[in-house]
């Protein structure tokens, strides 16, 4: 930076308040979203550590904002340095702040002929009037402007010189940035805002952060926003705005679904438009894909429909059973990992703050719950400790189903909407940790929101302007552990007929053994059987396939507690009902040594029952049998009183006597060396056989 700007630095050091630095600028990149682009009358670029407004007609100036957080209530400034490189010397340049889009905004302009003026919506002494003043530098050198709020008070300072006081004036918008009123070109540098209120930040927060742009193989030249990655990682879709093929009419609201996907994460294929079975609409707003990646998930005004994956593609559009009425134009979603629960954001009349005469969208986040018996809730409005009296958008909840992503224009922040992180606590909906802001290098002094991370948390992907085109494009950020959800296990398979080992199209569910609660559900895709679900560590969970005509072979697993994102390969296989058949109990358990059942067992034993009832000409035979530990007298009187208890627990659940025989077997039938504990385990079972079909 040249000499003359440095003594101006220095000179407008003496009056500096006492401040936070909310954003400092110094152009080296556009991280922070300023306009970049040409019209008819204008060109904007980043340059060399500069900002630089090129207007062509005389008369005809440019305006061009960001939007920081800005708490009306508390005391502010914003400065920056200018240089007018050429053009007309006799109409304004300056700061602008307190726009609100409709041209009611505040400014602080000098021209390079000797002059300053102060500029308002309101009737304010010596506003709106060209004041001459000799310390105006004039073309090709630097004039630092300055606006100070303190004590409600605004004082404007030009190259270090306080020149005006007034009273603080009302604000009307939150957008602040660069304006000139005529031809010229403008050279900005040093856009300084300071703000006096206190972001809440992540503890042990790394700094360093980079957003990687996805590139022109992932992002289209029109506005890509609304990233929505799989569980698995492995499949983007997004959202294309307003491309000219979809509109119908100049500046029509259009919106399309593109997806993209990769193989390592690293490399993703080149982006593409789905067809017209999913974009059927000039707005198309999907909000999730499910954790098996065979569902998808679509925002309405009045609910959700969802569509699943078909041998051929989608299915139509299926309504959900929850109603309400979204006040507001738009709405985004999300799914949870489990299925169980959609989180949203509309506007309601059980807002924290709800005004139907306002003109803004204030939305809060709600969540529906869907029940034993498959019915959704009605919307719950998440609460006081998520929800401001302003705008919150684009809720996402990690993988670990308690940890929740999301934007919002009514915490401070370090632009116009920023993303926040909160814990849940406990198994409600309305008991949250405080939000943190994820910090300077994630959040811009933009609009920042559509954050989405799959079940790995090594990548956030969400939507920025910080682009050579000003344009939305889809980036990518490495996370730190600091602001990364709970570790969880990507359980990951196929469903497959257990005798030809082909795909079935299936249900799966995971329940939690301990407490005998269902812990999620998915389906599997119906051409290759493919599923994907994910499990919190630390539990006992049952796993199992369903479809018509198979049983299912149920499977359990046990997770210790894990402290990094795992990926664990799991086939479920189906056993078509056919006599002679054998499934084996995989999740029946028993006191050491005794024929007593544990509580763990019952879900399965449930399921069988209830198998049986659904199938009133099946017989079966049930099997018991040991490992080789022991007395074979005694080992084999365990195996029969082992049966009994399961016959007797299958009978007091309404199956009929003589629909179930027995036998126990003792260690006589292994069905691996009886070498270690691992294979000792597996000839420690129960299975039954289809006696009769």
């Amino acid at each position: 930076m040249n000499q003359i700007v440095i003594c101006l630095l220095l000179l407008f050091s003496v009056y500096a308040q006492a401040q936070p630095v909310f954003l400092k600028e110094d152009f080296a990149n556009n991280f922070n979203g300023w306009h970049i682009g040409s019209g008819s009358n204008y060109n904007s670029k980043v340059e060399n550590g500069k900002y630089i407004l090129t207007t062509t007609e005389e008369g005809k100036g440019r305006i061009t904002t960001i939007s920081p957080y800005l708490d009306k209530r508390r005391d502010f400034s914003i400065e920056a340095t200018f240089i007018q490189k050429s053009g007309s010397i006799n109409n304004g340049f300056g700061l602008a702040w307190n726009d609100d889009g409709t041209g009611k905004r505040y400014e602080f302009l000098v021209t390079t002929n000797g002059y300053y003026q102060m500029k308002g919506p309101e009737k304010v002494k010596k506003f709106n009037e060209w004041v001459a003043y000799k310390k105006v530098n004039p073309m090709g050198q630097a004039n630092h402007l300055k606006v100070v709020q303190k004590n409600a008070l605004w004082s404007y300072y030009l190259n270090g010189k306080k020149v005006m006081e007034v009273e603080a004036q009302k604000l009307h918008g939150y957008g602040m940035g660069i304006t000139n009123y005529t031809n010229m070109v403008l050279e900005v540098d040093d856009f300084i805002f300071k703000h006096d209120a206190n972001i809440n930040l992540p503890k042990d927060m790394l700094t360093g952060l980079k957003k990687e742009n996805m590139g022109n193989h992932v992002n289209t030249i029109y506005g890509d926003i609304g990233p929505i990655i799989t569980t698995d990682g492995r499949t983007m879709y997004f959202t294309v705005r307003d491309d000219p093929a979809t509109q119908t009419k100049p500046d029509e609201e259009t919106s399309d679904i593109w997806v993209t996907t990769t193989e390592d994460g690293i490399t993703w294929t080149k982006s593409y438009k789905l067809g017209s079975d999913i974009n059927k609409t000039r707005t198309n707003n999907m909000a999730a894909i499910s954790a098996d990646n065979n569902m998808m998930l679509f925002c309405k005004t009045e609910g959700f429909q969802i569509r699943k994956k078909t041998a051929s593609g989608w299915s139509e559009p299926e309504w959900l059973n929850v109603k309400f009425k979204n006040e507001a134009k738009h709405m985004e979603g999300a799914l949870s990992a489990d299925g169980k629960a959609i989180l949203f954001t509309v506007m309601l009349p059980e807002n924290i703050s709800y005004n139907p005469q306002n003109k803004t969208e204030d939305r809060d986040i709600y969540v529906s719950v869907q029940d034993k018996k498959g019915v959704w809730s009605q919307p719950i409005n998440l609460g006081k400790k998520i929800n401001t009296e302003m705008d919150e958008v684009s809720p996402f909840l990690a993988a670990d189903g308690r940890t929740l992503y999301f934007g919002s224009n009514g915490r401070p922040g370090y632009g116009s909407t920023d993303i926040f992180m909160s814990k849940r606590k406990g198994s409600g909906w309305t008991d949250w940790t405080e939000p943190v802001n994820l910090g300077p290098e994630i959040n811009t002094a933009s609009f920042d929101a559509y954050y989405t991370i799959p079940a790995s948390a090594n990548y956030a992907y969400m939507t920025s302007t910080a682009n050579e085109s000003g344009k939305n494009d889809i980036v990518r950020i490495k996370l730190p552990q600091a602001i990364k959800p709970d570790p969880v296990l990507l359980v990951l398979g196929n469903t497959l007929n257990a005798k030809t080992k082909q795909p079935v199209r299936a249900d799966i569910i995971f329940e939690d053994l301990t407490t005998n609660e269902e812990a999620g559900e998915a389906i599997s895709d119906p051409a290759t059987g493919s599923y994907r679900i994910t499990l919190a560590d630390g539990k006992h969970y049952g796993i199992r396939a369903e479809a018509k005509g198979f049983l299912s072979v149920n499977e359990n697993m046990e997770l210790a507690p894990i402290t990094e994102y795992t990926e664990v390969r799991k086939d479920l296989y189906l056993m078509p009902i056919e006599e002679g058949e054998s499934i084996l109990l995989n999740n029946v358990f028993f006191e050491q040594g005794k024929p007593i059942l544990k509580p763990q067992s019952f879900p399965e034993l449930d399921r069988l029952a209830q198998i049986l009832e659904e199938n009133p000409s099946i017989k079966i035979e049930l099997q018991g049998h040991t490992d080789n530990v022991g007395n074979k007298v005694a080992l084999q009187e365990l195996s029969e009183n082992r049966v009994m208890a399961v016959r007797t627990y299958l009978v007091n659940k309404g199956v009929k006597k003589d629909r179930i025989t027995g036998k126990g077997f003792g260690p006589n039938k292994p069905i691996a060396p009886n070498d270690t504990e691992e294979n000792r385990q597996r000839n420690r079972r129960v299975e039954f056989q289809i006696t009769k079909k």
